[in-house]
């Protein structure tokens, strides 16, 4: 996909016009892209930090409290470092909780595996091969823009978690 990340920026601010309770959560990450949203929209927008863990049950305890959570940062950091709160709080409570994963960029290559998502033997990719695994969690993998902000909208419609890349 060209641009996921621009797919889901017009998506999510579409949302944030309409439902207060539509809440951007990030894990210390994406600012050169976010910034207008972060203007915008100062009260549906929280830095976590590099604090994954948290993040994830940080997440899980808003949407049950009402919010709309949509968690974005690295795909790495969605399912690796905090996979027991995505697994517990997330799929397993079955909350509606929203994760947005992108991927590192070549700048991300020297990092090695704590900074990237690598291609099992079958050819699928880690990251979606454990969470296909978890009860509840819908996974979208969209190949366009179009797609992306559609599926995005659409997960705005159905309750419960969902992992998508873009």
């Amino acid at each position: 996909m060209k641009n996921g990340r621009k797919a889901f920026l017009e998506a999510l601010t579409e949302l944030a016009e309409k439902d207060k309770n539509v809440l951007l959560i990030i894990g210390d990450v994406g600012f050169s892209f976010l910034e207008a949203y972060m203007k915008r929209f100062p009260r549906q927008f929280i830095n976590v930090g590099i604090m994954e863990q948290t993040m994830m049950g940080f997440a899980a305890g808003l949407a049950q409290a009402g919010m709309k959570p949509y968690v974005y940062t690295m795909r790495n950091f969605i399912v690796f470092r905090p996979y027991e709160q995505v697994r517990n709080d997330i799929a397993y409570a079955n909350t509606n909780v929203k994760l947005f994963g992108v991927a590192g960029s070549e700048a991300y290559k020297f990092l090695g595996m704590s900074h990237n998502v690598f291609v099992n033997k079958d050819g699928s990719d880690e990251d979606v091969r454990m969470m296909t695994e978890l009860p509840n969690m819908k996974v979208r993998l969209p190949q366009t823009e179009e797609i992306a902000k559609l599926a995005i909208l659409e997960e705005y419609q159905r309750q419960g978690p969902a992992y998508i890349i873009i």
